[in-house]
């Protein structure tokens, strides 16, 4: 059952990851004509959202909420993107949801979220293959996006975002959410 607090915690890290998220939008697009494969590792930035709600609140649906919120931010700031950053925050996020799905959203160890993070990427290369022009690339610019967009979800937006979280956690102000809870209990 979700929380106000867990629902407040989940806007405001959106709202911060939106303003991040619109930086990057602008930072990426003087990079466009770049190699793919630089392009993919850039790309963990864009979901990093998802797990760092899903981490903290550790609700099925929190990875999704988050990237989707997130996503409305980044819009909303002005991303050059335009309402394409929604369907992002989508996908981004349904595919860290799905990372944590498959382990029944009972697991937040550090392979796990690095899990969930890279299978965000999945989302990310469906939008860059059919929306974005992805599939008019070489098979080996095709292939090394893939691997570079999934390495990047696993260390910016899987492990990056658990860092950020153990910080938080470490100072005190987690305490009454999920992974407060859940960290106290396996510290006894």
């Amino acid at each position: 059952m979700w929380k106000l607090r867990d629902i407040v915690v989940t806007v405001i890290l959106s709202v911060v990851c939106g303003a991040i998220y619109m930086g990057w939008d602008w930072l990426a697009t003087l990079t466009g004509s770049a190699s793919p494969w630089l392009l993919g590792l850039m790309n963990g930035v864009w979901w990093i959202a998802s797990v760092l709600v899903a981490y903290i609140v550790r609700r099925p649906g929190a990875a999704f909420l988050g990237g989707a919120v997130s996503a409305l931010f980044e819009w909303a700031f002005g991303s050059p993107y335009g309402a394409n950053a929604l369907i992002s925050g989508l996908l981004q996020g349904g595919g860290t949801e799905v990372g944590l799905l498959l382990f029944g959203w009972k697991r937040y160890s550090t392979s796990v979220l690095m899990f969930a993070g890279a299978f965000g990427g999945v989302g990310n290369i469906l939008q860059w293959y059919f929306q974005y022009g992805g599939g008019e690339f070489s098979l080996t610019n095709q292939l090394g996006y893939i691997i570079t967009t999934l390495i990047s979800g696993a260390i910016l937006a899987g492990l990056l975002p658990k860092w950020i979280d153990d910080a938080l956690y470490r100072t005190g102000v987690l305490r009454n959410f999920e992974i407060g809870k859940q960290m106290r209990a396996l510290s006894k």
